[in-house]
């Protein structure tokens, strides 16, 4: 039995090292978010918890027998175990979101991302409008709600870069719709849905984004009370910073259930 319990203590300290840098990484870039912070924090406990397991042990039989520090320390193991059954299920929900194939010829909401000071597109917005246009592509009868508005650093709003580059691609003025006051996920498909029904557009959506935010991106679609379906139309992931971003709405998905 001891023999076992040291092999899962060396496969959990193997796999929170791995897991570690793959948080760590994206902070090389400046990307610092609750999901890498939370990430960084707990894979870093549990890498010293299976290495330094004698310490921990005669620590907890020095510092916590008995009374309300033990009683404390439990509390905090069942808050641990909570999160972590959290975390899988809502990583299950996100993951089936992603799958959920639109309707053909739904009009894709193209949800925009950061425009660099030399109006070229991010990575994450390329890979959206990339997302988009193969969906146009394919559904001849689409139309494009481009979705975004300008930030104070960027020479354009997102909803326009994207228009440029589609209309580069080879797409269609009369397919794409511009929608450049939005700020936030909420004012993206709120602001996007009033040009879906001023123009009369199919109200069978498809949403371009990353795979990560199709369920929060589905939570705002459900509340808006129309009848169309609702699909995903998810973007090429970055390996590098997905696993940031995935934990990052473990804590953003509640926030958006309680407004």
């Amino acid at each position: 039995m001891k023999k076992f319990k040291s092999i899962i203590r060396i496969v959990l300290a193997v796999i929170s090292a791995g897991l570690f840098l793959w948080f760590l990484l994206p902070m090389a870039k400046r990307i610092i978010c609750v999901g890498n912070v939370v990430g960084v924090l707990f894979t870093a406990f549990v890498f010293c918890r299976c290495v330094f397991y004698k310490y921990f042990q005669k620590l907890k039989e020095k510092w916590l027998m008995g009374g309300f520090k033990m009683v404390l320390y439990r509390i905090i193991q069942v808050c641990i175990a909570l999160f972590l059954v959290y975390g899988v299920v809502i990583s299950g929900l996100m993951a089936f979101f992603t799958l959920q194939k639109p309707e053909p010829n739904s009009t894709i909401i193209t949800l925009g991302a950061m425009v660099r000071p030399d109006g070229s597109p991010s990575g994450s917005l390329n890979r959206r409008v990339q997302a988009c246009y193969e969906y146009l592509v394919e559904n001849e009868n689409s139309k494009a709600v481009l979705s975004g508005g300008q930030g104070s650093n960027e020479p354009m709003s997102e909803a326009q870069c994207m228009y440029d580059i589609l209309v580069k691609k080879g797409i269609s003025k009369d397919r794409l719709f511009i929608e450049d006051k939005s700020t936030n996920t909420d004012s993206n498909l709120i602001n996007s849905y009033k040009i879906i029904e001023k123009n009369n557009l199919s109200e069978n959506i498809a949403i371009a984004t990353d795979g990560y935010h199709q369920l929060r991106a589905r939570i705002i679609a459900n509340r808006q009370g129309k009848s169309g379906k609702v699909g995903a139309v998810n973007a090429k992931p970055i390996k590098s910073v997905i696993v940031t971003y995935w934990v990052r709405e473990w804590f953003a998905i509640p926030v958006e259930l309680l407004k």
